[in-house]
């Protein structure tokens, strides 16, 4: 590298580095060490210093060996610190490569932006895992209040039909008693040959009249088993509206956390470009 090259960089290196909203460096090497280091104010890189060998695996060294410019990243387990390197092989007039030149850029927060959208994309992962266990039970819950809110509406259906059936024993009770009835009048007209008959025509109204009363018990408590019911219902509908927009919110939460999980991943990719 000639004295005039050194000279050039020397006249514009430090407002170059200045440039860089994080800070940068730039350098200069032979085949071997550094040659030329401009460090920025807000940034500098420790290991970059004019005399001292650049490390094996860099940048430096992979355009030294390739004779080709080299664009990496590395970590901060290489040197200690995030940095971008672009490093730019410096030929001699025969071809060989001689030296190289090139920038260290800080990339601090670049890797910071990429942890947090890892981080964000593992929380999202997780949280979206459980959105669909919540949304698999909100519909197993939803499945079974519509299968609860048939069966009320098929048992409100049977207690119509009781209600049939007692109508039916109540005239059988009530044809039952007037034949009884008819029976009486005519054994009291047959005199004394009438009269075991009579004892039974009154059992028969006896138990006439028990069966219309146990009609009527039942009728009662068929009443309250429906009026249970309907509040059952009434409860049931609501319960079932309620399961409806818990599944449906479910469902909205789950679009929300693929929408950031789309985000975050647009996240990692801007962190990688910057």
């Amino acid at each position: 590298m000639t004295t005039d090259f050194f000279s050039q960089l020397e006249a514009v290196a430090p407002q170059v580095v200045e440039l860089f909203p994080e800070g940068a460096v730039l350098y200069a090497t032979d085949r071997e060490k550094f040659l030329w280091v401009q460090q920025s104010s807000s940034f500098t890189v420790p290991f970059a210093r004019k005399g001292e060998r650049f490390k094996e695996g860099g940048g430096a060294h992979r355009v030294v060996q390739t004779g080709k410019p080299v664009t990496i990243e590395l970590d901060e387990s290489f040197y200690g610190i995030p940095i971008k390197v672009l490093n730019y092989p410096v030929f001699d007039e025969q071809g060989q490569v001689t030296g190289t030149f090139g920038t260290a850029i800080n990339r601090a927060t670049a890797f910071k932006l990429r942890a947090m959208a890892d981080n964000l994309a593992r929380g999202l992962s997780e949280v979206a895992s459980a959105a669909e266990q919540t949304a698999a039970a909100a519909n197993s819950i939803n499945e079974n209040e519509a299968s609860l809110h048939r069966n009320i509406t098929e048992i409100r259906q049977l207690s119509g039909e009781i209600n049939e059936v007692l109508n039916f024993i109540k005239n059988i009770a009530d044809q039952t008693k007037m034949l009884g009835l008819n029976a009486a009048i005519e054994a009291a007209r047959a005199g004394d040959a009438g009269r075991g008959c009579g004892v039974v025509a009154e059992e028969i109204r006896k138990l006439s009249d028990e069966s219309k009363g146990t009609a009527d018990k039942i009728r009662a408590l068929v009443k309250q088993i429906e009026q249970k019911i309907i509040e059952t219902t009434r409860n049931s509908e609501g319960t079932l509206r309620a399961s409806e927009e818990q599944a449906a919110a479910t469902q909205e939460m789950t679009a929300g956390v693929e929408e950031m999980t789309s985000l975050a991943e647009e996240l990692d990719r801007l962190s990688k470009e910057i």
